[in-house]
């Protein structure tokens, strides 16, 4: 059992437990794509939704559960270097194609929307 298959065992037990005073319906409004997400990985934890909103909500605001991730574990860590090698290798082959073929105006432009991309990304990790 890995320490996801045991956090679903808590979840699920802890949820068959009463509990401690009463618990009173709350509003929460979601778009349908995110109640979607909800419902899907509900299901995959063999939980209802409301279940599964409960226990991530009160678990977020226990300290139970991160607001952001943990680091990627080195194996998936060095697949995403793999990957980022070989999309590097790729673009630097099509960005040398452009350049002989006469389309630097082209190729300046995806080079300025990718800048304008990693300024916008960064600057949402800041806040």
């Amino acid at each position: 059992m890995n320490d996801s298959d045991a956090d679903m065992a808590r979840l699920r037990r802890t949820s068959a437990e009463k509990p401690s005073e009463p618990r009173v319906p709350r509003s929460v409004r979601f778009s349908d794509s995110e109640w979607d997400d909800i419902e899907k990985e509900a299901k995959a934890r063999r939980m209802t939704s409301a279940e599964f909103v409960r226990h991530a909500s009160v678990s977020l605001a226990t300290g139970d559960l991160a607001p952001t991730s943990e680091p990627f574990p080195s194996d998936i860590a060095a697949q995403i270097e793999r990957m980022f090698r070989g999309v590097y290798l790729l673009a630097t082959l099509r960005r040398d194609e452009m350049v002989r073929d006469g389309q630097q105006k082209e190729l300046e432009k995806i080079v300025n929307a990718a800048r304008e991309a990693q300024t916008s990304i960064r600057d949402r990790a800041r806040k």
